[in-house]
């Protein structure tokens, strides 16, 4: 597997430029939620399982957490990670879902990382990306094994879309559910799984209904569009 390699100037860079290609393809980032990634004790990590519908998905889950300051990592296909190799220096670290044994691995190394600290982990356990309104949803059950070997640790659903409202550009909206604390023991990992797909299910759902409903209010925009940041 390949491991990462966190690297504070290179994220304070990046971010920047993270921030402006942001700002420049869409109509801002607003986020309902913020208050839940800080939510739990001190010392005890915080798992962040998401959808996957876009390829911006990891952008925007780095801007936000950068944004809120946790110290994070995510979780990122091997081959991709090989081709985009500077994301070690953001966090990533790589798993194969296709080799089981490389796959321990990266569950044995995500649980090390986590165990006794307060940092924080990105990860897509859908595993491909796929429509924000694809049903059933279907996790993998890796998510539910890093929980496991952390031992105590509060796990959060996060809800992404991508949508044109106003503007010829879409808005990226994220919606962050109330962490629940998952202590040492924990369910068999093929029940905490259907326990998260529920939740992110049931988070998918509350934002689709905040969309359609123009109840947006409660989402906080953390990177405004560009053009109304030059003024």
């Amino acid at each position: 597997m390949i491991t990462a390699r966190r690297s504070a100037w290179f994220e304070r860079l990046f971010a920047v430029y993270n921030r402006n290609l942001i700002a420049r393809r869409f109509e801002g980032l607003r986020v309902a939620g913020l208050p839940n990634l800080k939510d739990r004790p001190a010392c005890v990590p915080l798992v962040l399982y998401a959808n996957h519908s876009s390829w911006w998905d990891g952008l925007i889950a780095f801007q936000i957490g950068y944004e809120y300051g946790l110290e994070q990592y995510a979780m990122m296909e091997e081959q991709q990670l090989r081709r985009y190799g500077l994301f070690r220096k953001l966090g990533a670290f790589s798993v194969a879902r296709d080799n089981p044994r490389g796959a321990l691995r990266s569950i044995g190394y995500a649980g090390d990382l986590l165990r006794g600290t307060a940092r924080a982990l990105w990860i897509f356990p859908q595993g491909v990306t796929l429509p924000n309104d694809a049903r059933p949803l279907n996790l993998y059950t890796g998510v539910a094994h890093i929980i496991k070997r952390v031992g105590r640790t509060y796990a959060a659903p996060v809800a992404m879309r991508y949508e044109f409202l106003d503007d010829f550009r879409p808005e990226a909206l994220v919606r962050i559910g109330v962490p629940a604390p998952i202590g040492a023991d924990a369910k068999a990992a093929k029940q905490l799984t259907a326990g998260l797909t529920e939740s992110l299910a049931r988070t998918l759902d509350e934002l689709r209904g905040d969309v359609v409903n123009g109840n947006l209010e409660g989402y906080e925009e953390i990177v405004a569009p560009r053009r109304r940041r030059s003024m």
